[in-house]
């Protein structure tokens, strides 16, 4: 046999490799240079990127290592962004870090001290001017033609005059009696107890209240708790800012407010409505939905202060809050189009409603899974929050009231209920304020003498990330513990106690603190002692409360969780 006779095709084989083969080999080759990459990439970062030191005494902020070029932090922000934030947060303890995003630096700062100067600079050294009207356009609907973000600059400085009526009174008094008068109207049908939706209010529908008789024989009502407090908030707060005519006429705008805060992010990166992504779909259709009920609400208000006959079911404008009233004068002045009026108010519903109502929900979940809290917080509210239950006349029941209510004195004499506003503020929220730097700027890390000063780079973003701050260890023990006496400080011997924010920044600082953070603080305080002063709540079926799970939201957290509760009337309650 010829020796050769197998050699030639097996030499042939080996010379070339089947089509497998060399898949397999590409695949191989890839791998191992995307390993290579990650970890070249990992250690140019960690090492070139590190904090390092200037001529004037400050350092580079320090760069968090990453494994992919150009993304960077991206893959981790967006799978699991708590646990990079407090990993690094535990790992930087000077108070500031930054990310990759994308190619673009963004300054995490966590700091109380740095975070407070950052936001007390100059527009001219740190701003969010473009981030603002990015948002009008993109989420509220504003006209972006050169002319209307002319005239929405121009509106600006006027704006801010008009958010002194939330901030201060007589405005601030006006606004916060008007809500407690429609609460007390309202309050004892948070549930009516009635079987057919057509008779239910439209916060018990939007809950999907149904009456319940419990083993022992009592009735209850049961319902989606986050719905229900968060719609009969909206529709008993709203009065007090842009009037009755319109939460009458428009009772689903609230609804497609939530929609439009859910899909909140998805409106901000502008992405058109043509794109197979569902979230875009909703939060389109809701801002055009809300838009229109705005401005319908602006057409009418021009058509009476014109004298005209705006239509018969606008006809109480009278009741229209004070900040609404002098904004139209403010519109009329500068000759805003009803399409601006209608997205400038828009954003101030918006504002007004995502963050305040699921606070007070929040607070709640809290207070109800803690009968000793609940016991305690009844009886220092009594005084000033006067529930009572009237004696039946002729047979007939007649529904608790609540006969006198002191809005003051919940802020000034009852600091259990402030505390467990500050500690819902401190740990359901989860707020971060934003600046793009237009300067080199140098702050130092902490009041201290000798603290290190850390330079922020003109052209990079600082984000002063409040929610890590809250939940630091450093500060706060047990910090992912919700405690409703955390913030009450007593001084030794001394029956006199204060409640203080302390470092906890929930509405931001500088130019841009959130404008209505006195209504939201008294709106909080009111509708927490009502819900609790008039009404009983437990989990469906008894037993203890479990809290739902936070979905991250704009501000205040969220929650996907339906935390169906039962209702009843409270049976305590002193008889006249």
């Amino acid at each position: 046999m010829d020796p050769n006779a197998t050699a030639t095709p097996v030499a042939r084989l080996q010379a070339h490799p089947t089509a497998s083969q060399r898949l397999d080999t590409t695949w191989a080759t890839a791998v191992v240079a995307l390993l290579l990459l990650a970890i070249t990439t990992r250690f140019i970062s960690g090492f070139f990127e590190s904090s390092k030191p200037a001529q004037d005494g400050s350092r580079s902020v320090p760069m968090i290592p990453y494994w992919i070029p150009i993304l960077g932090h991206i893959p981790q922000f967006s799978i699991s962004p708590q646990t990079l934030l407090n990993k690094a947060r535990d790992t930087y303890r000077s108070g500031v870090f930054a990310l990759n995003l994308g190619s673009t630096t963004h300054n995490i700062i966590f700091s109380p001290s740095m975070g407070g100067s950052l936001m007390n600079q100059k527009h001219s050294i740190a701003n969010m001017d473009s981030v603002g009207k990015h948002v009008m356009t993109a989420v509220f609907g504003y006209p972006k033609s050169k002319a209307s973000m002319q005239r929405y600059e121009d509106a600006l400085p006027g704006l801010n005059t008009c958010y002194k009526h939330l901030l201060s009174d007589p405005g601030l008094r006006e606004m916060v009696q008007n809500t407690i008068d429609v609460t007390r109207r309202n309050i004892a049908n948070l549930v009516t107890f009635s079987e057919s939706r057509v008779d239910q209010v439209e916060w018990e529908r939007s809950s999907n209240a149904e009456t319940i008789i419990k083993a022992n024989g009592e009735q209850v009502v049961e319902a989606s708790m986050m719905n229900l407090i968060r719609d009969f908030i909206a529709a008993n707060a709203n009065p007090s800012l842009i009037g009755s005519d319109f939460v009458k006429n428009n009772p689903e705008f609230f609804l497609d407010l939530w929609d439009m805060d859910k899909g909140f992010k998805w409106l901000a990166t502008g992405l058109p409505a043509w794109l197979p992504i569902p979230p875009i779909w909703r939060a389109k259709l809701a801002r055009s939905r809300a838009f229109n009920a705005v401005l319908a609400f602006e057409e009418a208000m021009e058509k009476a202060v014109n004298g005209d006959d705006p239509g018969q079911e606008w006809q109480s404008f009278e009741d229209v809050g004070p900040v609404l009233t002098q904004r139209l004068t403010l519109y009329r002045q500068l000759n805003l189009t009803m399409d601006e009026r209608a997205a400038l108010e828009l954003s101030l519903l918006w504002a007004m409603n995502a963050n305040a109502n699921m606070l007070v929900f929040w607070m709640l979940n809290h207070i109800y899974a803690d009968k000793t809290v609940l016991a305690q917080l009844r009886e220092e509210i009594a005084p000033f929050v006067h529930a009572v239950q009237p004696e039946q006349l002729f047979g007939v029941p007649e529904p608790p009231r609540i006969d006198t209510f002191d809005h003051e004195a919940l802020a000034s004499k009852c600091p259990l209920l402030k505390s467990s506003y500050i500690e819902s503020l401190r740990l359901d929220a989860a707020p971060w304020s934003f600046r793009v730097m237009q300067e080199n700027l140098v702050l130092p890390a902490s009041r201290e003498k000798d603290a290190e000063k850390f330079l922020l780079k003109k052209g990079t973003y600082a984000h002063i990330a409040h929610s890590i701050h809250h939940t630091d260890p450093a500060y706060f023990d047990d910090p992912e513990v919700w405690r409703a006496d955390r913030h009450i400080k007593r001084e030794q011997g001394d029956e006199e106690v204060s409640v203080n924010m302390g470092t906890i920044r929930p509405y931001g600082g500088g130019h841009s603190m959130c404008k209505g953070r006195a209504f939201a603080q008294k709106e909080a305080l009111v509708f927490t002692a009502a819900f609790i002063s008039m009404w009983d709540m437990e989990p469906v079926g008894g037993g203890a409360w479990k809290m739902p799970r936070y979905k991250p939201a704009t501000g205040v957290y969220t929650t996907s969780d339906d935390v169906r509760v039962w209702i009843s009337r409270r049976e305590d309650l002193p008889q006249i």
